[in-house]
């Protein structure tokens, strides 16, 4: 075993469990984080930064990153594999077609109300993100802020919209 790899076993064996904590407290389960903990290290062990001052603060950050990639699988699932609703009674194509513009065109309306009550920042960052389709980090070099900021003020917003949106139907 080499110095470098004794090393990171050292390393692993110090931070393994407090690693874990970190990530079941950001929303994974016990065999999600123990896992991603041993991705963690698996990658330390294949390519090591040339530098390492710090290994717990790089091993929290790169558990952060695990976090945040999880959170946002977890969001495409669920958006891609959301029920359907149930099937709306038979009528005229022509009926359904003028029903479903005027939905639309309502459920449209409500979003711009919901958009503009938003906090100016957090609008900020929605409508680069959504609208421009620029990345966290784009948005961030934008407008001056850290790409972790710019995910909470697109979280926030999109909660606030999900809120906005539910209460009123």
């Amino acid at each position: 075993m080499s110095d470098k790899t004794a090393g990171i076993a050292a390393i692993y064996a110090a931070e393994q469990h407090k690693l874990q904590l970190r990530l079941i407290r950001r929303g994974l389960d016990a065999q999600q984080a123990s896992d991603a903990v041993q991705d963690i290290f698996l990658r330390l062990l294949r390519s090591p930064p040339a530098e390492l001052r710090d290994p717990g603060a790089y091993l929290r950050r790169s558990a952060d990153t695990m976090a945040v990639d999880h959170w946002r699988r977890q969001q495409r699932h669920t958006a891609l594999f959301e029920p359907l609703p149930p099937e709306a009674p038979a009528v005229s194509d022509e009926v359904a077609s003028l029903e479903g513009q005027l939905l639309a065109s309502e459920r449209d309306r409500r979003l711009r109300r919901a958009i503009e009550a938003l906090p100016p920042r957090s609008r900020e960052v929605l409508l680069l993100h959504k609208y421009e389709g620029l990345s966290y980090a784009d948005i961030g070099l934008r407008l001056g802020i850290a790409r972790n900021t710019v995910m909470v003020h697109l979280a926030n917003a999109m909660r606030s919209l999900r809120a906005a949106l539910r209460s009123s139907d």
